[in-house]
């Protein structure tokens, strides 16, 4: 990944971030205190946790005085972690200033541990900005169902509001390698088998009960992730857009893992047959009546974040269950490797 795409990335974060925080400043002090399973405590620890990944993060890559984890308690309001989180997106945007594409492939080890663990900088500053988005993902759930719904997060639609029909600029700097491209979409893989592991554990009155938040059930959000990936390789490849995918049509998470199974055998045929000069090339396509062009690796990298998003989710409703499929972070794939 070179050094200007991380830095789309990290703006898309910022975006984001704002969004979530916008909505948070209607909730009441009650509201953002109020305990849930969804992670983190409450909305306030939800939020604080993806602003102190941030931080601890980039003290370590950027060798900056680590003063400890932020404590949720330091902020009794929104206003004054909105600020902190100013604090820190300054400090992140000096940082990413400095970076050259040479950068990309610097090595940290991480000395928690006695074996050490080397961390790729790129591939570190991409999870940043996932982890922001599983987190977000659950803000948002809270938030919507406390009336405050922040709208569509999705890194497309950022692209939309920040670029308009076309920005391909970055075709012009340094090519996205295929192999990054390529550890994004496996990671992708082996969170959404991860989680197909542990939906096999539900029940048929789990599996199809509604929700109030996601795609209506736990079915219908594992339906939406399949869905995302079938349409969006059919748009990409062939210019078509196919008929959504309806959850009734699946009885059983087995059903569900067939289908998608042959899907992401279409998946891995298409994307084999993509060069490096694909990915960095610019398509069309036509969305809301209008005609958008992209980047290639931009729209793969929509569906990786776009999957992020509603895993966690499914990983939520899971863990509600008592299937908790555990971490899920961009670095456990990286470790597992």
């Amino acid at each position: 990944m070179n050094a200007e795409a991380i830095r789309l990335y990290f703006r898309y974060n910022e975006w984001a971030n704002s969004r979530i925080l916008d909505s948070a400043e209607m909730a009441s002090t009650e509201q953002l205190r109020e305990p849930n399973a969804l992670g983190w405590g409450d909305l306030r620890g939800a939020l604080v946790h993806i602003l102190d990944a941030e931080y601890g993060w980039f003290c370590f890559l950027f060798d900056r005085d680590d003063e400890g984890i932020i404590d949720p308690a330091d902020f009794p309001d929104i206003a004054g972690l909105r600020e902190r989180w100013r604090q820190q997106q300054a400090v992140t945007e000096r940082c990413l200033a400095t970076l050259t594409d040479a950068d990309m492939t610097r090595v940290r080890t991480s000395s928690r541990d006695e074996a050490g663990q080397d961390w790729v900088l790129w591939q570190t500053l991409a999870h940043v900005v996932n982890h922001g988005t599983q987190h977000r993902s659950e803000c948002a759930a809270l938030l919507t169902g406390l009336g405050y719904s922040p709208g569509d997060m999705d890194f497309s639609l950022f692209l939309y509001e920040r670029y308009g029909h076309s920005d391909l600029s970055l075709g012009d700097q340094t090519p996205i390698r295929r192999d990054d491209i390529e550890l994004l979409l496996s990671y992708s893989d082996w969170a959404n088998d991860r989680i197909l592991d542990c939906a096999e554990k539900l029940t048929a009155e789990q599996f199809r009960a509604d929700s109030d938040f996601g795609w209506g059930s736990f079915r219908g959000t594992l339906v939406h992730l399949m869905d995302a990936e079938y349409a969006w390789r059919n748009l990409l490849k062939d210019g078509v857009f196919v008929v959504e995918m309806q959850p009734e049509s699946f009885a059983d998470v087995a059903a569900i893992r067939a289908r998608w199974a042959a899907e992401r055998e279409a998946f891995r045929l298409y994307r084999d047959s993509l060069s490096e000069a694909d990915l960095n090339g610019a398509i069309s396509y036509e969305a809301r009546g209008e005609v958008r062009r992209r980047l290639l690796w931009q729209c793969l990298a929509h569906l990786v974040n776009h999957g992020t998003q509603h895993r966690a989710e499914c990983a939520a409703l899971l863990t509600g269950f008592g299937q908790s499929p555990g971490n899920l972070d961009l670095t456990e794939y990286l470790s597992s490797r």
